[in-house]
């Protein structure tokens, strides 16, 4: 079996564009200022990175709509984190969003990462549409959570990390997984090895900037908790590897997982883009 090409940006975009609606877009420009702001695709390529792990049809064409709706996902996460910072004030930010656009772009992105799933197998849409739905659930109760008065003053800040970077990061395993048709008992190493990579990356990438920059910043941080966190999340992933690796070729997963480590390490000097993730 011969190695894919790996996935570039450009081809995620394609579809990404394909959800978009031009005459939307016009009127909600924040839609595309905040979908250039990544400087990668990270989590569509996870979705089609697992896909061409676990599949034998090497076709990453059938898994770019998933990895397009789980950036429009991100998308989403990104405007409603930083509105909420600006509406909560209890976090130190430079965020000047209008309230009503930002409601209106955040709306907009998730609808159409849910349009994108529509051009999948019929076969296989329903599941994909249950994985993202599940995904966003977690989102929005941990946003419920951390930024309400009505969210508990004693839940764990540092899980706020896990529910939103670690449920995107789940997804993306899923969605890949399930596209691939693979079904079997290991999936759960896959969950494992989505979330604690990305929780892990997310955490690295607050800690390695300035906070009022990151996607993704609760109000309040207790930096070596973070850290800990960050290294059982890391560990996690790493395990969900290994007993992966008994029955299947993780070749490509681990390869990931190495180029994320080592982008984060080489993240101490990140620009605004590189920062908002």
């Amino acid at each position: 079996m011969t190695e894919p090409d790996p996935v570039r940006r450009s081809q995620i975009d394609r579809h990404i564009q394909r959800a978009l609606s031009e005459e939307d877009a016009v009127e909600l420009p924040l839609v595309r200022e905040t979908l250039h702001e990544s400087h990668d695709r990270w989590y569509g390529q996870l979705v089609v990175t697992v896909y061409d792990t676990l599949s034998d049809r090497q076709n990453p064409e059938l898994a770019l709509p998933a990895g397009a709706a789980v950036e429009l996902l991100r998308g989403y996460v990104r405007l409603r984190s930083r509105l909420l910072l600006r509406l909560t004030e209890r976090h130190a930010h430079s965020f000047t969003l209008d309230p009503t656009a930002a409601l209106l772009a955040g709306d907009y992105l998730y609808t159409a990462a849910f349009s994108s799933l529509g051009s999948l197998p019929d076969s296989r849409s329903g599941d994909c549409f249950e994985i993202l739905t599940t995904a966003l659930e977690t989102i929005t109760g941990a946003f419920a959570r951390t930024h309400t008065p009505a969210g508990s003053t004693e839940h764990d800040r540092a899980m706020f990390f896990d529910d939103i970077a670690g449920a995107l990061g789940e997804a993306a395993t899923v969605l890949g997984a399930t596209l691939a048709g693979f079904d079997g008992t290991d999936r759960r190493h896959l969950e494992q090895f989505g979330r604690g990579l990305s929780t892990a990356r997310q955490i690295g990438i607050v800690l390695d900037t300035a906070p009022t920059e990151a996607m993704v910043v609760p109000p309040t941080l207790d930096e070596a908790q973070l850290r800990k966190r960050a290294d059982r999340r890391r560990d996690d992933a790493d395990q969900a590897l290994d007993a992966l690796s008994e029955t299947v070729d993780v070749t490509r997963l681990r390869t990931l997982s190495e180029v994320t480590e080592s982008n984060r390490s080489q993240r101490g000097s990140a620009t605004d883009d590189e920062a908002l993730d």
